[in-house]
């Protein structure tokens, strides 16, 4: 099996920067193959993109060197890391992206020798390109993530600023966050199934009510999926990011209900 390095950003893909990426790891370890998870992690999102690798983690094939960066403090103070797991190993900055995908899987933290990895002259806003794709594409091809930096602290490490799959209690119903609106308009929650279910008191099949401001309500049915109500219809299910969403069948859900929080309440 020819070695996999799986790569999530938040570069996009309008300029060279996936493209540079990719490059170097073709560069030091020409037979690595590369899934793309996704290059479209909202702009310095950490928070989605800690949970989206936590989410992915378990659809890759053993012994896949994950390369993630989405990393606002790129060139200040904080660390970069391999993580090496039971099944995996994870190439990242050390500002919470890496953890929730990591935890309990036995990990090992090193910290990267830049000086063991570089192979050219290391930009102060480019670390994705000179720093982690090299580091990732030499594991790949066989080095000891071990020969690469010093072991440190696992539990010392920066953990993610919020973990999703929460939302608040208010006023007989729940507060969650819009985290990511996708390409289909769908609104992308802070909010788990069971949460919703065990707080709400609500199953596949009853009423939810959704507002931005307590005032105005929309109804919404639960559902397995969105095609489980009718064209034009709200829905709220749980998606494959495994958090709770609210779409409009055939339509989009971000039109309707605008705002960064909504709330989610029994209709009875």
């Amino acid at each position: 099996m020819r070695p996999l390095i799986a790569v999530l950003t938040d570069y996009g893909l309008k300029d060279h920067y996936v493209g540079h990426l990719k490059a170097v790891i073709k560069l030091v370890c020409p037979e690595a193959e590369i899934i793309d998870i996704t290059h479209d992690i909202p702009k310095y999102n950490v928070v989605l993109a800690a949970h989206t690798l936590r989410v992915t983690r378990k659809y890759l094939p053993r012994r896949t060197v994950v390369l993630a960066v989405v990393d606002p403090g790129v060139g200040g103070p904080r660390r970069n890391l391999v993580i090496v797991t039971r099944d995996h190993v994870y190439v990242g900055p050390d500002n919470g992206l890496l953890i929730p995908a990591t935890r309990g899987e036995n990990p090992r933290a090193y910290e990267i020798d830049v000086s063991k990895v570089r192979i050219g002259e290391v930009s102060h806003t480019f670390h994705g390109r000179d720093i982690y794709a090299p580091a990732a594409a030499m594991i790949a091809c066989g080095v000891d993530p071990e020969s690469l930096g010093k072991q440190v602290s696992y539990e010392e490490l920066v953990k993610p600023s919020l973990e999703l799959g929460w939302a608040e209690v208010v006023g007989g119903g729940l507060k969650a966050r819009v985290v990511h609106v996708d390409d289909f308009g769908n609104l992308i929650t802070s909010l788990s199934r069971e949460m919703l279910e065990n707080a709400l008191k609500v199953g596949v099949g009853d009423r939810v009510g959704v507002s931005t401001d307590f005032k105005t309500w929309h109804e919404a049915k639960y559902v397995k999926s969105f095609s489980h109500v009718r064209e034009g219809e709200l829905a709220i299910y749980e998606g494959s990011y495994e958090l709770i969403e609210v779409a409009v069948y055939m339509g989009r859900a971000a039109d309707l209900i605008k705002g960064a929080e909504i709330i989610l309440k029994q209709i009875k």
